[in-house]
């Protein structure tokens, strides 16, 4: 399988940080906790967590699925060994592969999950289309995802020093929203949230940002100095200052379809 550089990137970058990412990730706990919840009353024997980390939202799934087949899918390795490792026993099986590539039969799974994971997606479209296409009749996509307003301070904090600073662009709701209609789902619901989160300073942002794999947002090839960073706090900090720190947006998007 070809991968996009992109998509390497992001192997690489959640691979890196598999051992402190569930230290770091209590808000991804959170969300995957409810993400999970919203699905008790469905009858789902095949069940599929794409993104799935360290296998948190796996775990929960088998918790209240006992019976069903419970996969759990990622596209970094060390994710996938940190995973196992944690959930050592339980009957889960972890596959590696890209949500764009799906490796399953068509009208194959019941209830496609996924935690935070589809912003990473080089191709919405194409991710969203694989959902459908390994779905059953009637199967149900229910996901959440960082939109496009997660980290606006930070970049508008940025650009202020170097207009020339590229970032990644991810999802806004009318773009999943879309997304899906294209790849054939019915009953689409879109919603999201917007969770802000006190950091003492710029530094300390990409540094959280950096530990759980989330940097690949940015140009890798874009080098930050000590004199870009200083004039971007000083920024952010006359901006987007909160109690004595400084407040980062993250926006969640959270998404059901079910399969005609």
């Amino acid at each position: 399988m070809m991968w996009t550089t992109f998509t390497q990137k992001v192997r690489k970058a959640f691979t890196d940080s598999a051992k402190q990412y569930d230290i770091l990730t209590s808000l991804h706990k959170e969300i995957g906790r409810e993400l999970v919840k919203k699905t008790l009353k469905l009858d789902a024997q095949v069940i599929v967590d794409v993104g799935c980390g360290t296998g948190y939202a796996a775990n929960k799934a088998k918790f209240f699925y006992p019976d069903s087949t419970i996969i759990g899918l990622d596209i970094a390795e060390g994710m996938l060994v940190k995973a196992q490792e944690l959930h050592e026993g339980i009957a889960i099986d972890w596959i590696q592969a890209d949500a764009q590539y799906l490796p399953f039969k068509n009208n194959s799974v019941d209830l496609l999950l996924s935690n935070l994971a589809y912003q990473w997606a080089a191709d919405l479209n194409k991710a969203f289309a694989e959902a459908y296409r390994s779905l059953k009749q009637k199967g149900v996509l229910n996901i959440t995802l960082f939109g496009g307003r997660t980290c606006h301070e930070l970049f508008d904090a940025l650009l202020s020093t170097n207009k020339e600073f590229k970032y990644r662009i991810i999802p806004t709701v009318d773009d999943v929203r879309t997304a899906m209609s294209q790849a054939g789902f019915d009953d689409i619901k879109v919603d999201f949230e917007l969770i802000k989160i006190e950091f003492g300073s710029i530094h300390d942002l990409l540094g959280w940002l950096r530990d759980i794999g989330a940097n690949n947002m940015g140009d890798n090839k874009q080098f930050l100095g000590k004199d870009m960073l200083a004039r971007a706090n000083e920024h952010y900090r006359r901006i987007h200052s909160y109690n004595q720190g400084i407040c980062a947006s993250f926006e969640v998007i959270w998404a059901y379809g079910r399969k005609k």
